[in-house]
């Protein structure tokens, strides 16, 4: 038998085997395609149920997806990227597999809180002078997978050959088995190297097969409830304010998001989603930070579930974020898992109210996703 190590544990597992392709490991470690579309996953880690594990146990995954986010889960743990599917292969079908089970506690960010000696307001100048420097799209957060390597996969696959443009994509999804905006420095980078790179070939005439790409981000939503609203705080560039992670998706080129709401139900949402967020009386980053051990803001880094969040609130921050976003004119896709125990009917009407604020000249309607027993 041969070992190998997921998710921090030593497994057996028998030969045959089938192996990560060394070659797609070489050239592409994280990134994955389906159909026209080009998926960025940023983590692993989430502050709710990982969307993937929301579809069910039966829910499976073709080999380049599955093998793409195991390796972000081990990137992030320090591990091998070489690892076995063999265990994971549906016997029904050869070529589509099970996600190994998700063994990680959700968090509520990936950067250490704010303090008080650290914060500053957003520095709109800094910010803007990054956005000008095509070379430093974004500063680096110093976690895995590095931003510079997502970075780099995304060009070569959009743009394969120097100055030559492919036109194999119509959309850049960034998303994956963890939460994108837990990642905001490396959601925004990924939105603004595909905006330079397709628009740099929209200005030659003479590329008869450009065509603009658009950039989606499939998320829990609870963007809102993330320490610092997911930026990091290096340097204190980071908003006080919650509306700016908007406005940053908007000018960086994030023209769509598909949010997973799940259920019209404040409490059920609570049971199906297991959110892990703050809760607070204002949209202000500090009044956010609720130390539930007693120590400073600093120091709570890591205590993971315990802030006070009153049942129902995490369905409310969602909803908040479903509005604004439509309010300020980005495409919104609202979706939900067509099971059971949720009632369709009353998820359909609430999300046609939610969406009469869209700037969209049809209101959208749910996006149902199946459910795998």
């Amino acid at each position: 038998p041969e070992k190998f190590h997921l998710s921090g544990q030593t497994h057996n597992v028998p030969r045959p085997s089938i192996m990560a392709s060394s070659a797609a490991t070489a050239l592409y470690k994280y990134t994955y395609t389906l159909g026209r579309s080009l998926y960025v996953p940023l983590t692993s880690r989430c502050n709710s149920v990982p969307l993937p594990q929301t579809r069910g146990p039966g829910f499976l995954l073709p080999r380049e997806v599955v093998e793409a986010l195991v390796r972000v889960r081990q990137a992030e743990q320090n591990l091998p990227l070489d690892f076995d599917l063999t265990p994971y292969r549906s016997g029904l079908d050869d070529d589509r597999f099970s996600l190994p089970p998700y063994d990680m506690p959700v968090v509520n960010g990936l950067y250490p809180p704010a303090s008080l000696a650290s914060f500053t307001e957003y520095n709109q100048k800094k910010r803007g002078e990054r956005e000008q420097d095509a070379n430093a799209l974004y500063e680096d957060d110093s976690l895995q997978p590095p931003i510079s390597t997502l970075l780099d996969e995304i060009t070569s696959r959009i743009q394969p050959d120097t100055g030559n443009f492919t036109n194999e994509f119509d959309h850049v999804v960034i998303a994956g088995e963890g939460e994108p905006t837990l990642r905001m420095e490396a959601l925004l980078a990924v939105a603004r190297k595909v905006k330079s790179l397709t628009g740099k070939v929209e200005k030659n005439p003479h590329n008869k097969t450009s065509h603009s790409i658009s950039v989606r981000v499939i998320t829990n939503g609870l963007c809102y409830g993330i320490n610092n609203f997911g930026y990091q705080t290096k340097g204190a560039l980071f908003p006080r304010s919650r509306h700016v992670v908007l406005r940053d998706m908007i000018e960086a080129g994030i023209n769509r998001v598909s949010v997973a709401l799940n259920t019209a139900n404040r409490h059920e949402y609570d049971v199906l989603m297991s959110p892990c967020c703050y809760s607070s009386r204002n949209d202000s980053v500090m009044d956010q930070i609720k130390p539930s051990n007693g120590g400073s803001a600093e120091n709570n880094f890591g205590s993971l579930t315990e802030h006070g969040l009153m049942p129902g609130t995490a369905h409310d921050l969602v909803v908040e974020f479903i509005l604004e976003a439509a309010k300020v004119g980005i495409e919104v896709e609202v979706t939900g898992i067509d099971r059971p125990d949720v009632d369709t009917i009353e998820m359909d009407r609430f999300v046609r109210m939610l969406m009469s604020v869209s700037k969209a000249k049809k209101t959208p309607k749910t996006r149902w996703r199946k459910y795998f027993n």
